[in-house]
């Protein structure tokens, strides 16, 4: 038995956020983004409906649901992931 390649070869890492998006398609309901980011589905909503535009989720409104691109859920995750760990720093600091 010849083998090319390597045997035991796993495959290269995938960027975060990807990684927690992989099982939703392309659109994601208000339960889907509560499970990726393990909060409860209210706390999405008032991320979908805040007044504080540097905070809001970008989300589409079709009859009484919502639903989040994935693209915007990954780029607001990249935005404010750096403003969670710099909060994080100075509450350490304190």
């Amino acid at each position: 038995m010849v083998t090319i390649g390597r045997v035991n070869e796993t495959p290269a890492p995938t960027a975060w956020p990807e990684v927690m998006l992989a099982p939703y398609g392309e659109m994601l309901t208000v339960t889907d983004v509560a499970h990726v980011l393990n909060v409860e589905p209210r706390n999405v909503r008032g991320l979908l409906t805040t007044a504080d535009a540097a905070s809001r989720l970008p989300g589409v409104k079709i009859g009484k649901s919502w639903r989040v691109a994935r693209s915007q859920l990954t780029s607001y995750l990249v935005r404010h992931q750096n403003e969670t760990a710099i909060s994080q720093e100075e509450q350490a600091t304190r």
